[in-house]
């Protein structure tokens, strides 16, 4: 009786070894999800600019995420995407009064990236 505890104790402990040395971690259902971290910089270059409005297209033309850059300059464009060339544009101040953009095309192959725009002069 005593061999028979020992010995389902030992195959139930390396069965939940198992479990964390597969999925490295067994209590956690979150996938790390590489940083797309998108930088806006005001018209030379010099400073970052924050509330300008960013748009990320597919390779299709269409548009797969949006919103306002931080006060750091800064728009977070992590998301589980496929590998494609994105085109991603930013305007300043949000439109329809724009007066300034900027663009630039990033290639994302699920590593993390950190685009930069840096917005054209006053139009």
């Amino acid at each position: 009786m005593k061999k028979k505890i020992v010995l389902l104790s030992a195959v139930l402990l390396i069965a939940i070894a198992s479990a964390f040395a597969i999925n490295g971690n067994l209590f956690s259902s979150q996938e790390e999800v590489p940083e797309f971290l998108l930088t806006v910089y005001q018209y030379g270059g010099g400073s970052t600019q924050s509330g300008a409005e960013v748009v990320m297209y597919n390779s299709n033309g269409f548009e797969v995420k949006s919103g306002t850059t931080r006060s750091d300059g800064k728009f977070d464009l992590s998301g589980n995407w496929p590998t494609d060339t994105y085109t991603i544009k930013a305007w300043y101040p949000p439109r329809p009064n724009d007066g300034q953009n900027g663009q630039t095309n990033q290639y994302y192959n699920g590593i993390s990236v950190y685009p930069n725009i840096t917005l054209g002069p006053n139009y």
